[in-house]
């Protein structure tokens, strides 16, 4: 009898514990919460997602927006594209007025008087790119003012029968995209050099293509003869590479002693190569080390040349070519001409003068 009343009493709670779960649960979803309790407090991370969702669903009712203003033929406005913004930029950038204040001088320092200048304004504002021309003289006392309007930059070419171009620097950036740009000062004109022709005299080509077997021994070359000689000649080199393997994969410093045979060298560049037309009087030096200090198998180099104690004048271009295996050769290319008169006379390389 008291079992059964034990198993009664468990039966009797267990069911109320349930009612009363219920009748709570009930309760809870039923009531209603404030809404400045409502809005749980945010860590900026969750916070700034939440901004970006309402910014991601403002896009899209713009995205539906404009379909829909397309739909019913409403013009909606719209900001410029960025298409547009890189025309304005470049416009701003490249529409420069374009003025030049030059004197054109020969190689003594005269002016050169009645020289046809040829500018080119080149064009490029996003709009449209060309190239508009316009020519000018030069007065009594070799000077000259262009106005060519607005454009990026500006390209000039002076003229004369009896002279040649003597500048390595023919194009003037105006834009203010180019640190270096043109600032026009009539005070301070810019010199363009021209070379007044005394006489053309014979030269000798000296273009050569030299292959060679490896070797740290000094090498000897006649350059107007075109042949590796055992002494004398006009340069000497010296290749000087460490021992080990030589391979493709195994790329070796290395550098090279330049020796002019009784004379010496200046160093100069391709630009200034091709409009000098006489051997500088001075500045010669007779020998340096060219080092090659990241693997690469090659050197350039371009040199004014006084070789045989002064009876040689050259313009030369060096080509150098190291094995990169060993059973490969050196290759060494010589190119450039040479007055072997003992005069510095290089005229016989100027250009055709076009009027």
């Amino acid at each position: 009898m008291e079992v059964r009343r034990s198993i009664v009493l468990l039966c009797s709670g267990v069911i109320g514990l349930i009612a009363l779960f219920i009748w709570f649960s009930k309760r809870q979803t039923g009531t209603i919460i404030p809404a400045a309790e409502s809005k749980p407090m945010l860590s900026p991370t969750n916070e700034q997602t939440v901004v970006n969702s309402h910014a991601h669903e403002a896009k899209n009712i713009a995205i539906l927006t404009a379909r829909r203003a397309v739909e019913t033929n409403v013009s909606t406005p719209s900001a410029p594209s960025r298409g547009d913004e890189i025309k304005e930029g470049l416009a701003t950038m490249n529409d420069v007025p374009i003025v030049f204040y030059g004197k054109v001088e020969d190689q003594f320092g005269n002016p050169v008087v009645g020289a046809r200048i040829t500018a080119n304004t080149i064009i490029y504002n996003a709009t449209g790119s060309a190239a508009e021309h316009i020519s000018v003289a030069s007065d009594a006392n070799g000077f000259f003012q262009i106005n060519a309007g607005k454009g990026e930059s500006l390209g000039i070419w002076p003229r004369k029968e009896g002279y040649v171009i003597a500048t390595t620097r023919t194009e003037f950036k105006y834009s203010y995209m180019y640190p270096e740009r043109i600032m026009p000062d009539p005070g301070n004109p810019i010199v363009i050099k021209m070379w007044k022709l005394q006489g053309a005299e014979p030269l000798v080509d000296i273009g050569k293509t030299y292959k060679i077997p490896f070797t740290d021994a000094p090498i000897s070359f006649d350059l107007v003869a075109g042949r590796i000689v055992p002494n004398g000649g006009d340069i000497k080199i010296k290749v000087n590479r460490p021992s080990g393997e030589v391979s493709e994969h195994n790329p070796q410093k290395w550098s090279i002693n330049f020796e002019v045979v009784d004379g010496g060298f200046v160093e100069t560049s391709d630009k200034e190569w091709g409009v000098t037309y006489a051997a500088p009087e001075n500045g010669y030096q007779p020998n340096e080390t060219f080092g090659n200090n990241n693997g690469i198998g090659a050197l350039d180099k371009t040199f004014f040349l006084r070789s045989r104690n002064g009876q040689v004048y050259s313009k030369l271009g060096f080509s150098f070519r190291i094995n990169n295996k060993a059973d490969d050769f050196m290759y060494l290319r010589s190119s450039g001409v040479a007055n072997t008169n003992s005069s510095r006379n290089w005229e016989l390389t100027a250009p055709h003068n076009e009027n």
